[in-house]
């Protein structure tokens, strides 16, 4: 089921809930809040890596081997913040409006190495090319509107939709590093042996949508603590990457920022 599909399944089960709760004697939950909150985000992309092996092979009157491998991360990680809101109950459903800043250690990136030898009966040369990429979320806000419906005994079930801002930077680093024991081996390499490193890097503000459900709970007039589940789609960016050696490498690689949520918070109701 997509995360659009549960939120709508959601909405209907409130639809549902809502004729229930009806009868009942409900918590009002009229007003301002603030909250305080901490939680656990999940890419929905799997991390991995891969590796390959070239055996040794004959290639112009000397023999190539080598070894190429690479990796990815995926966002997997805690974060904390502060919101803001407020609640408007009409009978026992509740309408309102929310707004947060999440900070935290959210962060993926990609990995790649790449280690070759030329050999012949005399001379013997070695490149190896290591690259890495990391893409952090350095905050993300949501504004979002929610409607809910409040059950006897304090309790409240809510979905929510709305608007994610994030900061979103990048940092990439490559390097070279050739050997060999004669220059002129092997024939046709465009550069002295040596070794040669660049880096590049973003920072660019972006937006998508966020959809989410939670669970929430009054312990008294003016505290309650709660959980909700939230899909940020931030979008894919373009991470730049560095420029190696006589215009090699350079571009950009793109990177899927889209995560889940998990969160608990408490919240002061004035």
């Amino acid at each position: 089921m997509s995360n659009f599909g549960r939120v709508f399944l959601g909405v209907a089960l409130l639809a549902g809930a809502a004729s229930s709760a009806n009868a009942q004697q409900v918590t009002d939950w009229t007003g301002f809040y603030a909250s305080v909150f901490a939680g656990y985000a999940l890419d929905p992309q799997q991390a991995g890596s891969s590796s390959t092996t070239i055996p040794p092979t004959p290639s112009g009157g000397y023999v190539i081997s080598g070894v190429s491998s690479g990796a990815n991360t995926r966002i997997d990680g805690v974060f904390g913040g502060v919101g803001a809101g407020y609640n408007y109950q009409v009978n026992q459903f509740v309408l309102g409006v929310d707004g947060a800043v999440h900070i935290g250690g959210l962060s993926k990136g990609t990995s790649s190495l790449e280690q070759y030898t030329a050999y012949d009966a005399v001379d013997t040369a070695s490149i190896r090319i290591a690259s890495n990429l990391k893409v952090n979320v350095d905050w993300y806000s949501t504004f979002a509107g929610t409607l809910g419906v409040a059950f006897d005994e304090g309790w409240l079930v809510s979905v929510k939709g709305g608007l994610a801002v994030a900061n979103v930077s990048s940092s990439a680093t490559a390097n070279l590093d050739f050997a060999t024991t004669n220059p002129a081996f092997p024939g046709g390499v465009p550069f002295a042996p040596g070794s040669t490193s660049n880096s590049a890097s973003s920072s660019q503000l972006v937006m998508g949508p966020t959809i989410g459900l939670g669970v929430a709970k009054k312990l008294s007039q003016n505290v309650s603590v709660g959980v909700e589940y939230a899909y940020v789609g931030l979008p894919t960016v373009n991470a730049p990457q560095p420029v190696l050696i006589l215009g090699a490498g350079g571009g950009s690689t793109p990177v899927d920022m889209g995560f889940h949520t998990l969160k608990g918070s408490l919240k002061y109701h004035f």
